[in-house]
């Protein structure tokens, strides 16, 4: 009996030390489309002032001791190499782990530092994943076939994709989109595999929207979507890409387009969320909505 105490009040201890795990609850932050260069406004785009957001941003991330790990879902710069260095220090400030996503701007560099780009986004590979708690995370390269590849297969093949999506009629023809290639969807489809067989929940993150079908949508967006359907555990994919913002819910997947930090001069636009067994929380700061969102068992 009395090891039997010693156990649960050990349990209960990791449980309320754990960065980011309080009482089965997962808490982290993310932002999308901080777009940073040092060039003037254009449009609505205030390209020098997304550094201070993404200060202001980081230091309310490290005021929450409750989020374990931060994501950033692509387009931390808008172009030039260089302006990766000058937000290093910004980004050094932040206490806790950054996982990033690359969106198709951290890629309009010179052609001859795109191979540098994964280094300074701090990404071994390109796609990746890991749990915590109950939860499987699932971050993809929507870039894997992309006008901005270095490869001229590569590029052959997102002009093929495209012709062929406009011909359709399909709003989501653009250059500035991506796709998944082949070798990812395999990689994606064992990954769920493996959550389902171990009873977890999946967040999926991606620069480029799936759902609704519109501008800034991926691609191979039924290809993606197909695969999603068949697993169950599915229950969320966080975006960027889309400035504006949008929501869609399908096959008990909540499909979350966050807004982009670069729109307007003051208003920032970023989140925490909290994952729970039962509702998907997201608590919206600046111009981000904040949503409560059920999660289907």
């Amino acid at each position: 009996m009395r090891n039997k105490y010693k156990l649960t009040v050990i349990l209960l201890l990791l449980i309320t030390f754990t960065p980011g795990i309080s009482f089965g609850q997962i808490h982290f932050g993310v932002f999308a489309d901080c777009q940073f260069c040092d060039y003037e406004t254009e449009g609505s785009r205030y390209y020098r002032d997304s550094s201070g957001k993404l200060a202001d941003c980081i230091a309310h991330f490290n005021k929450n001791k409750q989020l374990g790990f931060v994501v950033n879902l692509g387009d931390l710069i808008d172009r030039d190499f260089e302006s990766y260095a000058l937000l290093e220090p910004v980004l050094k400030q932040i206490e806790k782990p950054l996982f990033h996503v690359p969106g198709n701007h951290d890629l309009e560099v010179e052609p001859a530092l795109r191979s540098q780009v994964p280094k300074e986004l701090g990404l071994a590979e390109m796609y990746h994943s890991f749990q915590k708690g109950n939860w499987h995370f699932v971050f993809l390269n929507g870039n894997d076939i992309s006008f901005l590849s270095s490869d001229p297969d590569v590029v052959k093949k997102a002009e093929k994709i495209t012709t062929r999506l406009k011909a359709e009629g399909k709003p989501n023809y653009h250059p500035w989109n991506g796709g998944l290639g082949q070798k990812q969807l395999e990689w994606l489809e064992n990954q769920l595999q493996e959550a389902k067989n171990n009873n977890l929940k999946v967040a999926v993150f991606c620069h480029y929207p799936l759902l609704p079908l519109e501008s800034h949508t991926l691609w191979n967006q039924e290809e993606t979507l197909a695969l999603l359907e068949k697993y169950s555990c599915v229950k969320l994919w966080l975006n960027g890409h889309n400035h504006t913002g949008n929501y869609a819910f399908h096959h008990g997947i909540h499909f979350v387009n966050l807004k982009g930090m670069v729109e307007t001069k003051s208003e920032n636009a970023f989140a925490e969320i909290v994952l729970s067994s039962g509702a998907i929380e997201i608590k919206g700061c600046g111009r981000e909505e904040s949503r409560k969102l059920p999660v289907q068992q």
